[in-house]
């Protein structure tokens, strides 16, 4: 399994569950309101965390950059991170 993390600043909330909702990709998501730091300043921000099963068909970290490109037009940032991992994961 694929773990995506993005990174972002904690604003316009609709607007991103709207974008990550009509990706055709995700059927679920983590959203974690925390703090980060932006060039010295504390701010408030999300960590959004996707589950994803490997895909061959899929070129996911385009998606991914996608929805990222998205969001920081939407919140007006200069940059919007994301991870990606392999990770066991299980569904109980």
């Amino acid at each position: 399994m694929l773990k995506y993390a993005i990174y972002t600043e904690n604003k316009n909330l609709a607007k991103i569950e709207s974008i990550l909702n009509n990706s055709i990709i995700i059927q679920g998501y983590t959203i974690i309101k925390t703090f980060g730091y932006w060039n010295g300043k504390k701010e408030q921000a999300l960590k959004i965390e996707i589950l994803l099963e490997p895909c061959k068909s899929l070129n996911y970290n385009t998606i991914i950059k996608t929805i990222c490109k998205k969001i920081k037009s939407v919140n007006r940032q200069e940059s919007v991170l994301f991870t990606s991992v392999k990770i066991k994961a299980y569904f109980i």
